[in-house]
């Protein structure tokens, strides 16, 4: 072979060589980033399970106080935490960008509200007010009125993460 035809085959091997190291590396970020999702999918809506279940035992826990109220019995023993609801796989949803892929501008909004609910305010409100009934600052009728309130709401996010958690599963 000749000094040219020498070349012209090193930097035809070298080029493809170079082309396939590009696509290689496309493909697997490609496939990186699609198990990626898959993985944090997952767990969002095993979140959204623990969410499911948590919320339904703080709304066992509203109705018990609820009966107690009721027969004015005053000695409540219950701690309503709400930072115990998990938020790290939405927001880390979210903060990717898949959220948009799945849900409509509806959906966001109701997490948003579910999210700002189960916080420190309501969680201190709650408890405040549970205490306030105890020690005879407020009456009967106005905490049973927060603790209806507070039941219906939490029964009505139990419904919504279920319907959100149906959306994110089969799109």
């Amino acid at each position: 072979m000749s000094f040219w035809q020498n070349l012209f085959s090193t930097l035809i091997g070298a080029l493809l060589g170079f082309i396939f190291s590009i696509c290689l590396f496309y493909f697997q970020n490609k496939w990186s980033k699609k198990a990626e999702k898959e993985s944090l999918e997952k767990n969002l809506v095993k979140e959204f399970e623990f969410n499911e279940h948590y919320l339904q035992k703080v709304l066992d826990d509203i109705k018990k106080v609820i009966e107690k109220i009721t027969v004015d019995d005053r000695a409540v023993y219950y701690f309503f935490n709400y930072l115990r609801y998990q938020r790290l796989f939405i927001q880390t949803y979210f903060q990717q960008g898949y959220l948009y892929e799945k849900l409509d501008p509806e959906d966001i909004s109701v997490l948003d509200t579910v999210l700002t609910h189960m916080g420190q305010g309501n969680e201190y409100y709650l408890n405040n007010s549970i205490q306030r009934w105890k020690e005879g600052t407020i009456d009967q009728k106005e905490i049973l009125g927060i603790m209806a309130f507070e039941r219906d709401t939490v029964e009505k996010y139990i419904k919504d993460l279920h319907k959100i958690k149906q959306k994110i599963v089969t799109k």
